[in-house]
């Protein structure tokens, strides 16, 4: 009856139906069939695998990679990855309504995240009116689909909203806020604004928009923001920082800007506005936040504005309230009055260091109707005192309040225009000691009481020292080099220009702006300013070297120079015609300008040689072109050819002779000699050219030919070749033996220490003993190779999933495996019997050096080469041996391990290293994507369970104490 009953339960009979949501901004479409069909489920099957038949059925039109299956009516969705059994918890009710006698509708739609990506997309790339009636569709569909909200926040849709609206105008401006306000409406979608600063950030911009309609809308989302919960106050000062430091406004003017009346009166624009700073001030935690806001917000004239409108008649009753709110707030704070209604019971923490030190700006000793009388000149001068010793405590700063935020009114804002022009080594708003800066053009203040002094600039000393990285040292670069040379027009407008015709006297070319040295001495006439050589007096006004009108081509004035390269110099009167040297000859001709590598040029400060004229005639004598010359041609043509390629990636070939006989590294490198090995001619090939040189004496030898004449000088050539190719190649070769045979040493200390390792044994073995009905001691790791093929008669889950489940809910700190046995991956990468065969190489390649050595003695002259040779191969020899002692070490460790791990003794030998690290290698990555598919299920349902705790919740049945204390977190943010 209990196997009936299982088996009746393993089925279950729902109702089916698809919802044609592919366009997710069309909202009429309904679930079709009206009478929707059965279909069978089996719960112990992943429905991922049962989707498709639910797809044939219904002959729906969606695809059906994206398709997901959502319970009606409560709108929850199935995991698809997970059978019904496995999220039996989170689906309840589908079982109340089995278990009641009743068929559930599961709905067959499109995912969640597919339909968020076309929002998106659809929103990215509109314009015009299609884009106007998706933004203004999409407070409908948040309000429709509450689980739209979390998906669409985590989807980067927020960063959407301020692309879109930061390109759009004031009334697409305003749809996306409509469509804002229904997100921050759900909890879910509060969470996801609370950890995107950009939304906060962007809402505060639009608090500066010209349309009074958007910024009213921001102003009551940033209010229902900081209302929210009194973490998200800090949280707008951060906010309003980071826009203050990126776009150089200053903090908090555009809520001042709308209280000065800038944009026009709006009364229940200034309630606004001043509700949204009594709120943030409100909830601040400490001193250094609040008295940073209002310090600031005292720059920008607030209590003169305050007098403005309490002082006014028509200013409504509601406004006033907000402003004795406000001066309430400044005077509890400063200890003057106790807290009233809207202002915190308590005053806020200060640091040990102020002792109470820090008030407000402007002076709170006066009652509340005579600040409000008092007049702005004489309120603004003790501001000003007041925020000169304030910015010059060492106050603790909030975290989200940066310290620009306490610049003095006296001081010019490091984000004027005139600070652009600064050099970035004068003022930096990153710089701690520019936090309270008395100005953009001084780097530090002057720690005076009045504050309203500057410090001087820095001297050149400090600004060289900057210019050090590390041991780099680039004290020589001076100020005038911040001036590339080539923006200065000192080739065409200062060189080579008339002399003004006799008329007055012409100014010298001016200097590279910030040059220290100074220009050249005077010249007694005028005219010589462009001449570079300091030769006899320049000649009269107009005349001497001054071109005559009309002027040459630009930056070619004609000069002793170009005059010469005109008209032949007697002196180079030639006889024959000689070779042409194709260079490109230097027309501009030397100014007197001065760089830190002298005066003109450097053509202008070499000295005059003398060149013997009629060797170079003779040498360089042009001639008709010859007949190409006979050559003795011996080597086939295959040959010759592959000689004259190789000898084009070699240096010449004397060079490679004496590169041979010294064995220089330097001259030819490892691929040189191999090269070279295969180029070596035979006994035959020198013979046959010997003979052939004897035969024709006058005839000059073939390029190949000659190469493989003159390598065959060498003496012991094959010899050297050898002996120079193990020595360069020795190195890569002993390290292509040592690092496996480390991998494999450290490979068994990792595995015979792994815990998690042998609690994976020991769970294999408890579950093989019960379904064995055994007792044994242990089994032969071959059987991992297995574990994966295992599998349950319900799930069918490998046995290697229900292992590694156990060990995730029993023992929390156990890790992957792989990720902590890398040498044993490595070493199931190398083939050791091939890694015996290359020791056994390495030793014959160093005997056989050694004859190499014994041959290449009977002709070395250089005891030096021999020595240092000899003592190379010696070295070799011992490493040789050590690496032999190693292997076989290795080798045995290796055994001792296999029997370690129960191996038995017969087939120890048998056990080839690779495979077994293979075996091992494949089975602990095999477990860690287990592993890791396991703890994603498990994330997903205790995400789901957290999403279920938020999912649909506004943010109005969100209890007082979750307010104050911090907020419901969504498991889906990470």
């Amino acid at each position: 009856k209990q196997g009936g009953t299982r088996k009746a339960m393993a089925i279950i009979t729902c109702r089916v139906q698809y919802l044609e949501d592919s366009d997710p901004f069309v909202c009429t479409n309904f679930p079709e069939p009206r009478r929707p069909p059965p279909y069978d489920l089996d719960e112990n099957i992943a429905l991922i695998e049962q989707i498709a038949g639910v797809h044939k059925l219904l002959e729906a039109p969606l695809k059906l990679e994206e398709c997901a299956l959502q319970m009606a009516p409560n709108g929850n969705y199935l995991d698809l990855d997970l059978s019904l059994g496995e999220q039996k918890d989170d689906v309840e009710q589908l079982y109340d309504d089995v278990g009641r006698g009743k068929k559930p509708i599961l709905i067959l739609r499109t995912q969640l995240s597919v339909r968020v990506h076309s929002i998106l997309e659809k929103l990215y790339n509109s314009h015009g009116p299609e884009l106007r009636r998706s933004l203004f569709s999409l407070k409908q569909l948040f309000e429709d689909d509450k689980d739209l909200v979390p998906e669409f926040v985590n989807s980067e849709g927020l960063t959407c909203f301020i692309k879109v609206g930061t390109e759009a105008d004031h009334n697409y401006q305003n749809y996306i806020l409509r469509a804002l306000s229904q997100i921050m409406l759900f909890v879910d979608g509060m969470n996801g604004v609370i950890d995107h600063n950009d939304t906060v950030q962007w809402l505060y911009t639009l608090s500066g928009s010209l349309s009074r309609l958007v910024v009213k809308t921001a102003l009551k989302l940033l209010i229902v923001f900081v209302e929210y919960t009194e973490l998200n106050s800090p949280l707008l000062i951060q906010a309003v920082n980071t826009l203050s430091v990126s776009t150089g406004v200053k903090p908090w003017s555009y809520l001042t800007e709308i209280l000065e009346e800038k944009n026009g009166s709006d009364t229940e624009l200034f309630i606004l506005t001043m509700n949204l700073i009594n709120k943030t001030l409100a909830a601040l935690p400490d001193q250094d936040s609040f008295y940073d806001v209002t310090d600031c917000l005292e720059q920008q004239g607030m209590e003169h504005i305050m007098h403005k409108h309490m002082s006014s008649k028509v200013t409504e009753p509601d406004l006033k309230q907000q402003f004795t709110i406000y001066e309430r707030a400044l005077r509890h704070e400063d200890g003057e009055m106790d807290a009233a209604p809207h202002v915190r019971k308590e005053r806020r923490k200060v640091t040990a260091s102020e002792q109470e030190g820090r008030r407000i700006r402007r002076s709170s000793a006066q009652n509340l109707p005579d600040i409000l009388s008092s007049s702005p000149t004489t309120s603004n001068t003790i501001s000003l005192s007041a925020s000169s010793s304030t910015s010059l405590s060492p106050s603790t700063s909030s975290p989200f309040s940066p310290s620009s935020s306490t610049l003095s009114p006296s001081t010019s804002s490091p984000f004027s225009p005139s600070s652009s022009t600064l050099s970035p080594s004068t003022s930096s708003p990153f710089s701690p000691s520019s936090s309270r800066s008395a100005s953009p053009l001084t780097p530090t203040s002057s720690p005076s009481d009045s504050g309203s002094q500057r410090s001087s600039p820095l001297p050149p000393p400090e600004v060289a020292n900057a210019l050090k990285i590390k041991d780099l040292d680039f004290s020589d670069l001076m100020e005038e080099e911040d001036i590339d040379v080539l923006d200065v027009d000192v080739f065409d407008v200062g060189v080579g220009r008339p002399g003004g015709g006799g008329g007055g006297i012409p100014p010298p070319p001016p200097p590279i702006p910030g040059l220290a040295s100074a220009p050249p001495p005077p010249p007694p006439p005028p005219g010589a300013p462009f001449m570079s050589i300091p030769p006899p007096p320049p000649p009269p006004p107009g005349g001497g070297l001054c071109s005559p009108p009309p002027p040459p081509p630009p930056g070619a004035p004609p000069s002793s120079s170009s005059s010469s390269s005109q008209t032949p110099d007697p002196a180079f009167a030639k006889k024959r015609k000689t070779v042409k040297l194709f260079w490109k000859e230097l027309k501009q001709s030397d100014s007197p300008r001065k760089c830190k590598f002298g005066r003109g040029t450097v053509w202008a400060s070499l000295d005059k040689v003398t060149v013997d004229t009629a060797k170079l005639e003779h040498l360089f004598e042009s001639k008709a072109k010859e007949l190409p010359k006979a050559e003795i041609l011996v080597l086939d043509s295959k040959r010759s050819n592959s000689i004259n390629i190789g000898m084009t990636v070699l240096p010449a070939v004397h060079v490679i002779k004496t590169a041979i006989l010294n064995f220089d590294e330097f001259a030819i490198n490892k691929e040189g000699i191999e090269k070279i090995l295969t180029m070596t001619p035979s006994e035959e090939e020198k013979q046959k050219i010997q003979e052939a040189q004897l035969a024709n004496p006058d005839i000059p030898l073939g390029s190949a030919e000659q190469f493989l004449l003159t390598l065959s000088s060498i003496s012991g050539l094959s010899a050297r070749l050898q002996l120079w190719a193990f020595k360069l190649n020795y190195e890569t070769l002993e390290k292509e033996i040592a690092e496996p045979l480390f991998d494999l040493k450290l490979g068994m200390e990792q595995l015979a220490k792994n815990k998690t390792f042998k609690r994976i044994l020991a769970t294999l073995l408890a579950i093989g003993n019960f379904l064995n009905s055994t007792s044994a001691k242990g089994f032969e790791l071959n059987y991992l190779e297995k574990v994966t093929e295992v599998k349950d008669t319900v799930h069918r889950q490998s046995l290697l999933h229900h292992t590694c489940n156990f060990l995730v809910d029993n023992y929390t700190d156990t890790s992957d495996v792989y990720s902590e046995i890398p040498s044993i991956t490595r070493s199931a990468r190398v083939e050791f019997e091939q890694l015996s065969d290359s020791l056994v190489q390495l030793e014959r390649k160093c005997k056989t050096s050694w004859d190499n050595l014994k041959v290449m003695s009977k002709h070395e002259t250089k005891a030096l080469l021999k020595n240092r040779l000899t003592e190379f191969l010696k070295d070799c020899t011992e490493r040789i041996i050590i690496l032999k002692v190693v292997h076989r070490r290795i080798i045995n460790r290796f055994h001792s391990f296999l029997l370690y791990l129960g191996q038995p003794s017969y087939s120890v030998r048998d056990t080839k290293v690779t495979h077994f690290c293979k075996i091992i290698s494949e089975f602990s990555l095999e477990y860690r994507t287990t592993r890791e598919r396991v703890l994603t299920q498990k994330h997903k349902r205790a995400t789901h369970r957290e999403r279920t705790k938020t999912r649909g919740k506004m943010i109005t049945e969100v209890g007082l104490g979750c307010r104050s204390g911090g907020r419901p977190r969504s498991g889906v943010r990470g």
